[in-house]
């Protein structure tokens, strides 16, 4: 960090040194939930509470908000505790605690703490097994960023079969998902803001059905979008999260324009998340 924070809105948890109570076995380390991969996950040993992960921001930082993105083994009772020990964390601050958890995703924020260590302590599981996370993110600055697209209006070129509809993928949860017609190309989905919004910023979580070729685009008409800006385009895209910033500009319908597709089925994404500047 060098002594200066991250800007707004960026994953301060992301490659950062992680520990757990425990590990259920060889590629379940606590390293997992910090990868920024959501195919990639922490699990604890299975039958035992309680168990803990948590994560080195590698020095004191402003946290209001945690993203937990839960796999199956997910806790109905925990707790989002923060220490700024200089040393190995002993002193827990709880900033959050529930005990109705349904799994999927969590989004929550909470006043703003000074941290450096961030901490989800489950003390009862949803499941037999144990706990497990697929990602721990973890977010500061003086404003937690607020996910424009969640629960919109979208649309979609085409959808694959019943339950892969648009809305699957701005609906907060990472289990479920748009997919489109197998095998075409182009092919895009765009999400309807609801009114003019400044966006910065588009987060994209593809399942294995990603695209390598697309762009980012944006439109502020009235009616049924015809003219599109492009903000952003990639012809390397590689799957996984794809977290694209770029200059604000004001849109009230944003789409995700697939050209190329990288495997022989369609373009999938488990998540299609707009932020505003």
């Amino acid at each position: 960090m060098s002594g200066t924070n991250p800007p707004i809105g960026s994953n301060l948890a992301l490659n950062k040194t992680a520990t757990a109570s425990s590990v259920e076995g060889t590629g379940f380390e606590a390293s997992r939930a910090f990868d920024g991969s959501s195919t990639t996950r922490w699990a604890s040993a299975e039958g035992v509470d309680p168990q803990w992960i948590y994560v080195n921001l590698g020095s004191s930082q402003s946290v209001n908000r945690v993203k937990l993105n839960w796999e199956a083994a997910y806790a109905s009772s925990y707790t989002i505790q923060v220490s700024n020990d200089s040393g190995t964390p002993t002193n827990w601050t709880t900033v959050y605690t529930t005990t109705t958890g349904d799994g999927g995703i969590d989004d929550i924020t909470f006043t703003t703490r000074t941290a450096k260590y961030v901490r989800v302590h489950g003390t009862v599981r949803g499941t037999p097994y144990g706990y497990s996370l697929w990602e721990f993110e973890v977010y500061g600055g003086s404003t937690a960023p607020s996910n424009l697209a969640l629960n919109k209006t979208t649309a979609t070129s085409s959808v694959e079969t019943a339950g892969h509809e648009g809305d699957k993928a701005v609906d907060g949860n990472a289990a479920t998902r748009w997919a489109s017609a197998y095998g075409a190309a182009p092919q895009w989905i765009y999400v309807n803001l609801g009114s003019t919004q400044s966006v910065n910023r588009v987060k994209l979580n593809w399942e294995d059905a990603y695209a390598t070729a697309y762009s980012i685009q944006v439109s502020n008409d009235n009616g049924t979008p015809t003219n599109w800006t492009t903000v952003y385009s990639t012809t390397t895209g590689n799957g996984a999260i794809d977290d694209v910033t770029f200059s604000a500009t004001n849109a009230k319908y944003v789409r995700v324009y697939a050209t190329t597709r990288a495997t022989a089925y369609g373009y999938s994404l488990w998540e299609f998340e707009v932020y505003g500047a």
